[in-house]
Formats: structure tokens, sequence, C-alpha cells
């Protein structure tokens, strides 16, 4: 690259001292000064960036470079400084396994730390609340459904978001991070989105990063910081992983650094009026979505139960292996429906025969199976109704044909409505 600037700079030199010798209007003077800032310029760009020196440097560079935006200050510093004044603090951490704290221990994963630094600094005693809404395996399709459930019943006032590794790039993905950002932002919610990367440098972060920087949110990435220590042979995966995509406990101890930097340095930023994108990026569907289980939902059921085996969703409702075949039937209002189930990789599950009915003709019909070579028991979700506007819902759920004694698990549904 360097090489490429110091030809395409000799190239500007010729073409300069070309119109010096015979171009009309072209004074040598005039020439001579571009081509001596030209020169200049090129010796410029052949100078290697100055890289750290010391550990401690390329430490503190590795701090600064997750620091991907500060975004709108505002809602920020009004949240701490109301914290400060004695006012509660709600503190809600929403995304995966590595929000869960998985390569760590409840106590030493980087939610628990950032939360106990930003107590420390911020809080006057018992006012700062800690609510971790991490669950492995999960995406944002699933992280909005359950939105409300976990996190806007805490009430909270700054919520972290993590889903680079869990999400892909589809557009159902990228909707769905959108109507978790907005819903937040909407709830006068202070957004801080957190950028993860696994092994072979998996990461989403280039489209929440347009998202963050649309809604102007702060965002903080270690998939940058340590890509940076990996490309100067500083770091390896290994000594922040033991795996191919969870920090390890150093792993996390290094994240919550970087999110201790943002808030050791936000209330030092200069605050301007925050306005709000009225219009979203992307078409929202997921948008205000409210999740049934059986503490709210009470369908008609034969030969299905009450509960089920997957922490997080252990009220859903069950088809145990060995019963017979029985129907289980919701009714609802809504526009679009979403069915949350189980997802295993062994035999004792089988297809469930899936039947909706929207105002009163059969919308879809179809088998579902939870059987898949990478599940381990995480929770899944599809749509299964879509809608313009509110319509009736009829869904009907049996165990398809030849698949009567297996097991099947629905954890829940969801649905959005006008």
């Amino acid at each position: 690259m360097i090489a490429k600037k110091i030809v395409a700079a000799a190239a500007v030199l010729a073409m300069l001292s070309t119109c010096a010798a015979g171009l009309t209007g072209c004074g040598d003077k005039s020439a001579e000064s571009t081509a001596e800032s030209a020169a200049s310029a090129a010796d410029t760009s052949s100078e290697e960036e100055k890289l750290p020196e010391t550990d401690e440097e390329w430490h503190t560079t590795m701090i600064n470079k997750s620091l991907t935006s500060y975004g709108n200050v505002s809602k920020m510093q009004e949240k701490l400084k109301a914290a400060q004044a004695g006012e509660k603090l709600n503190i809600s951490y929403l995304g995966g396994s590595i929000t869960e704290g998985v390569g760590a221990t409840p106590d030493t994963c980087w939610a628990k730390l950032t939360y106990d630094h930003i107590a420390e600094k911020f809080g006057t005693g018992e006012n700062v609340n800690y609510n971790n809404a991490g669950i492995s395996g999960t995406p944002s399709k699933l992280g909005i459904l359950r939105l409300q459930r976990d996190v806007l019943s805490t009430d909270p006032d700054i919520c972290f978001v993590e889903f680079a590794v869990n999400d892909g790039m589809e557009s159902d993905y990228q909707s769905a991070y959108e109507s978790i950002i907005r819903t937040l932002i909407e709830n006068d919610v202070a957004v801080v989105l957190v950028f993860a990367r696994t092994e072979n440098g998996h990461t989403c972060q280039e489209y929440m990063q347009q998202q963050g920087e649309y809604y102007g949110l702060p965002m903080i990435s270690y998939s940058d910081a340590i890509k940076y220590m990996f490309d100067n042979g500083k770091m390896v995966w290994q000594d922040f992983s033991d795996d191919q995509s969870h920090p390890n406990k150093y792993g996390h101890t290094l994240v919550a650094e970087m999110i201790d930097n943002y808030f050791d340095t936000v209330m030092d930023q200069k605050a301007e009026e925050y306005t709000y994108p009225t219009e979203p990026i992307n078409s929202i569907h997921e948008y205000g979505a409210q999740m049934l289980d059986n503490t709210n939902c009470k369908p008609e059921m034969e030969n299905w139960e009450e509960g089920s085996t997957i922490a997080h969703f252990n009220e859903g409702w069950t088809h145990k292996y060995g019963d017979k075949n029985g129907t289980l039937k919701f009714t609802l209002t809504g526009r679009f429906v979403y069915l949350i189930y189980e997802e295993n990789n062994w035999g004792d599950y089988g297809k469930a025969h899936i039947t909706v009915t929207k105002d009163g003709e059969v919308y879809d019909e179809f088998d579902l199976d939870p059987v898949d070579k990478s599940g381990w028991g995480n929770p899944q979700t599809k749509c299964i109704g879509m809608s313009a506007k509110n319509a009736e819902y009829e869904i009907e759920i049996t165990m398809a044909d030849g698949e009567d004694d297996r097991y099947f698990s629905v954890l829940g549904l969801a649905y959005t409505a006008d």
C-alpha cells in the first residue's frame, strides 16, 4: 500500500513538471510549490503508523481501540447523574452465552464485572441493580420476543445488547436487532451495543454498527480491540478464549475493562440534544412483541403437560415421550405470530404437525422437525403467522403421523398486535 502511494505521488510530480514546462497559465512558482507539497505528502505516507512500544502501551491502545463510539451521551449522562444523586439505576444485559457468562463464573463474567464498576463509581450504596438476561444459543430474533419478559419488566435504565456472534447477516436478524434498539429507546433506556467475534472471525458488527450510528448509540467492540492485537502479533485467540466463541476468565476481564473505559470517560463528553429517528432502517415486524407461556396463557390441551425442560423456558408445554397423540390449541389476536420450541439432536424428539387458521381460514399447515445436528436443547423460533392488521389466529399442534409417542416441547408463543 505504501509503495502504491509513493508511485502515485511520483505520478503527480511528473504531471506538475509537464504543466510547468509546457502549459500557458501554469506559473513556475505555483508548480514548484504544488510539487513540494506532493513530495511532502509522499514522504508522510511512506511513514509507518507508530506502534506502541511497551506492554502497557499496547494494552492501553487495545482498550482505546474498543471504543467505537460514545454516541450521543445525553441519555447516559442523565441516567448516571441520577444514580449519583441516589436514584435507582437498573442495569440489564441482553444477549447470548457470552453475556450469560460462559467461560467465567456468575461473579467474574464481563456483565457482573461492569455492573460492579458502575455501581461503585456512580452508586450511593444499594441503588444500582443487576439483571443478566443473557441466554446461551439465542439470537436477536429470540431476544426481541423475550425483551418484555426478561428486560423491560425490570424497568431498566441502561441495557447492554450483545448478539454479534449469535446473529446472521440475513434481513430478519437485522430487523430483529433494530426492533430491540427501537423498543429500548422508546422505553427511555440508555442502550450500549457490544460487538463480539469468534475465532474464525464471524461478527455481525458491520450492520450493527451502522444501526448504532443511525441511532447515536455508544458502541464497544472487543472484536476490533483483540483483532488489533492479533494482527500485530501481541495476542493469539487462545489467550482470550478456551473454545471458539467465548471469552475465558481473562477474556471476560478484558471485555469488562473495555466497557469500564467508556464509563470512566463518558461524563467528560459534551452532551447534545438527542433526536430520535422516526423511521427505522429495516422493515420492522417484531416490534412490541409479547410472549405467552403457561403463566399467562391457558390453551386447550389433551395429552400435553405444562412445563418444559430447558433453562429460562420452563413454563411451556410438552408432549412426553411414550404418550399418546393429543392436541394443544391456542387462540389469540395479533399480526405476527411466533412459535418458540426446543431444538435437539437426538432421536426421542419427533415432528409436530401444526395447523394455523387465520380469520376462520387455514393459513398454513406443516410438519416441524425439532431435530437438528446442531441442536443441543436450545430454544428455536419460527414465524407461523403474518398479517398486515390484527387477525384472529387459532394454532393447533399435534404430533405428526408416525410420531405419536415422540417428544416435543413448546417453550412459548409470541405475537405482535396493533
